[in-house]
């Protein structure tokens, strides 16, 4: 029943309208007087804001508030508000009896009498709690749809834009070699290279068959991290053994180089795709040759560190200066120095690197001085650690 204040027990109205109100569940209806003070008290509002009427009639409705705005005197704002205009309503968090908060949907209308004078405020409060969560949810799963279909487009750029260099790339650096295979096949055809030079021919057009074969597989493992069908074989190897092979095969192709194996580091078991391991390494010694034109040496050493094995390749080219050391592992990043011009390569290959060795559970790092040289080491975890 409505109940008044100064009215200690509950006062029956005599109309069917009163017992309306009174007995309405699902909102909070209750009068104010000029001052913001609770002066009636229905089920809904007990229902709704946890209060009996005995413990909020006589108080000020800034209770059912949260403590900032009722210090920024936000409910004497929305009374003037709807003194002035006839009606104040809006939605937001309402405080209960027990501390809880609730999404209300608030009317606050003035009640004057047939004079114009102001006798109080009606008040209306509709808790909205399940629907504000409901919309937070929509809004929720449409924002991240939003989200995943501006990635989803941003991807496709990039994609678009990842296609474009890989056939300019593509055209630029297979043409090198390409043109050098042609041009021994036909001295090779017309009899016009002599016999005792032939052997050095081989090494030559093995050189150009491995770069192309080196570019080709790099732009196929990109592709492969693109579409997402990466997968790596799980072997167990010895990771000094994996650097003695590749040592060998680069021993061969360099003849400029001298390239020397650090002393045995004992057993380096580790667990990974041997294969791409491999292929780390072959980027490794292939850039020690790329960017130490002059020749050298190259030493490659393994070892370990704490629970990690780690092989390294130094180099004695013309290294690396500190500001150009991030674009190292960028895709398609090559270094804007005048040396670099005319040094084959795709800007690939230690991209892939990094990716490979992080699968892996590992990481590559870089030291360089200009000048002095370059070395990269790849770390991975030890099997038994």
């Amino acid at each position: 029943m409505l109940r008044r204040l100064g009215s200690p027990e509950p006062r029956v109205l005599g109309d069917e309208f009163a017992l309306l109100v009174a007995s309405v569940a699902d909102y909070a209806i209750f009068m104010l007087d000029p001052a913001g003070i609770v002066v009636t008290w229905n089920e809904g509002a007990e229902r709704i804001k946890g209060y009996r009427s005995d413990e909020i009639i006589g108080r000020h409705f800034s209770i059912f508030y949260p403590t900032d705005d009722a210090r920024n005197r936000k409910p004497d704002w929305e009374l003037e508000v709807a003194k002035r205009e006839g009606r104040y309503e809006e939605e937001g968090w309402r405080i209960r009896k027990d501390g809880t908060r609730f999404w209300a949907n608030v009317i606050i209308t003035a009640l004057r009498d047939d004079k114009g004078h102001l006798r109080g405020f009606g008040k209306v409060t509709r808790d909205l709690t399940e629907r504000h969560r409901a919309e937070e949810r929509r809004n929720a799963e449409r924002d991240a749809e939003a989200t995943r279909l501006r990635q989803h487009a941003d991807r496709m750029v990039e994609l678009e834009r990842t296609k474009t260099e890989f056939l300019n790339l593509a055209s630029h650096e297979l043409r090198s070699p390409l043109t050098v295979l042609r041009g021994y096949n036909s001295m090779l055809e017309d009899g016009s290279i002599p016999a005792e030079q032939i052997p050095a021919v081989a090494r030559i057009l093995e050189t150009k068959l491995a770069q192309m074969d080196l570019l080709i597989e790099q732009m196929l493992e990109t592709a492969r991290l693109e579409h997402d069908s990466f997968d790596l074989v799980r072997d167990s190897f010895e990771l000094g053994d994996v650097a003695q092979e590749q040592l060998d095969v680069f021993r061969a192709l360099a003849r400029d180089h001298r390239f020397v194996m650090g002393p045995d580091a004992g057993p380096l078991v580790v667990e990974g795709d041997r294969a791409r391991i491999a292929t780390i390494l072959a980027n490794f010694m292939d850039n020690a040759v790329k960017y130490s034109p002059r020749g050298g040496e190259v030493t490659v050493t393994t070892g370990r560190q704490g629970d990690d094995a780690f092989v390294s390749v130094r180099d004695q080219g013309m290294g690396i200066v500190p500001e150009h050391l991030p674009l190292l592992f960028t895709r398609f990043g090559r270094l804007p120095t005048e040396e670099n011009v005319t040094i084959p390569g795709t800007g690939l290959g230690l991209f892939l690197c990094r990716e490979l060795a992080i699968r892996h559970g590992g990481n590559i790092e870089v030291r360089s001085k200009p000048g002095v040289g370059t070395q990269f080491t790849l770390t991975l975890p030890l099997k038994n650690r």
